[in-house]
């Protein structure tokens, strides 16, 4: 369901992606609007739209260095719980179902190669219904944003 959203709620929603952290009085001054309203339009929004305040990491910092891309195919009547197993691997930051030739794709994050290689190794292949993969090593990382409202 759509749900209907005028300027003021997509300038609250601006504001929030661009700092998630900004009080209420910051934001009121920025989009000149009252606190009251800010705060009655907030609790609306957090309850149709926004699902979760996260934070974005330097994952190399981390010590995560490996970003991964894999794609699987599935057998058809197994595909939920390879999703299932999927979205339970710590490793794995990202699951979507896709159409064409894979049914499954997947991001994931690793110290190296070699822990990479063991993922899918012992973690990955060994989920019952996995029939094939392919993995992609990101190699740069050009643009990572939420897209413009």
């Amino acid at each position: 369901m759509l749900i209907e959203m005028d300027d003021i709620d997509l300038a609250i929603l601006r504001s929030l992606i661009k700092n998630s952290r900004i009080t209420l009085s910051q934001m009121s001054k920025e989009i000149d609007v009252p606190d009251a309203t800010i705060s009655n339009r907030l609790k609306k929004l957090e309850s149709q739209i926004i699902h979760r305040y996260t934070i974005i990491l330097d994952w190399q910092k981390t010590g995560l260095e490996i970003t991964s891309i894999i794609i699987i195919q599935t057998e058809s009547d197994k595909h939920g719980f390879v999703k299932e197993m999927l979205s339970r691997l710590e490793e794995v930051s990202e699951v979507y179902s896709v159409s064409g030739e894979y049914d499954i794709l997947i991001k994931v994050w690793v110290k190296s190669i070699e822990e990479l290689n063991d993922l899918i190794d012992t973690k990955i292949r060994s989920i019952d219904g996995v029939e094939d993969l392919t993995e992609m090593i990101v190699l740069e990382r050009v643009k990572d944003d939420i897209p413009a409202l």
